[in-house]
């Protein structure tokens, strides 16, 4: 059971991990508007909860890996909708 728990703790972080880099490539500092209290731990919760659904995460961290930056938002993004609200 324990590593079931872990994984899906590594899993998670992982996910957050790539909404913070999408978003930053983005123009949109999530951690920044989370301590200006103009995103909510709910909304965090959800876009990494979106993230986690995705079944293209590894074209993902490619993408933010590559040497191309800015990076843009891919079509498959779950969380562009909040990334382009947030950045408006």
């Amino acid at each position: 059971m324990g590593s079931i728990v872990m994984h899906t703790e590594s899993k998670r972080a992982h996910h957050t991990k790539l909404v913070l880099d999408m978003a930053d490539q983005q123009g949109v500092d999530l951690a920044e508007l989370f301590m200006r209290a103009e995103l909510t731990e709910d909304q965090l919760d959800n876009a990494v909860d979106r993230c986690v659904g995705c079944t293209n995460p590894n074209a993902c961290r490619s993408l933010l890996d590559s040497a191309a930056h800015p990076v843009d938002l891919p079509d498959y993004c779950r969380n562009g909708d909040l990334f382009r609200s947030l950045k408006a």
